[in-house]
């Protein structure tokens, strides 16, 4: 019986076309306040023209509550940048990704970033909705 109720979960899971992205950034702290300038001023007007944004999140500073059975902090440290957009499908998503290196107007909005090497990490995870 659990695995017909599994299945059946699955498959309204599958069905649901919308995925959504979480994208996760540590960024060096002596690049933070010129990232977010950047990622305000360049970043989301670009993006929201082409995409679907659901929110884009920086750190407060507050220190992180990490639990659970194992919890392991990074030696990067915690993400500082969280951001979330919603495609119609993967393939949605790759295309917006793909496109960047061949869109003159990303061109424009990357010379403008204050340290591209200023990544520490990135992290990508892709959700659909339960609800």
């Amino acid at each position: 019986m659990k695995y017909l109720v599994f299945l059946i979960f699955s498959f309204s899971i599958s069905l649901k076309a919308d995925i959504y992205e979480i994208r996760d950034y540590t960024i060096e702290e002596e690049w933070f306040d010129a990232y977010v300038y950047w990622a305000e001023n360049h970043f989301m007007p670009y993006g929201n023209e082409r995409i679907e944004i659901i929110d884009f999140w920086v750190s407060t500073g507050e220190d992180a509550i990490v639990e659970g059975t194992n919890p392991i902090v990074s030696p990067n440290g915690q993400p500082n940048v969280t951001w979330v957009a919603k495609y119609k499908n993967r393939a949605e998503r790759d295309a917006f990704f793909a496109n960047l290196d061949v869109d003159p107007e990303w061109e424009k909005v990357w010379s403008k970033h204050p340290n591209p090497d200023a990544y520490i990490h990135s992290n990508a995870r892709f959700f659909v909705s339960v609800k």
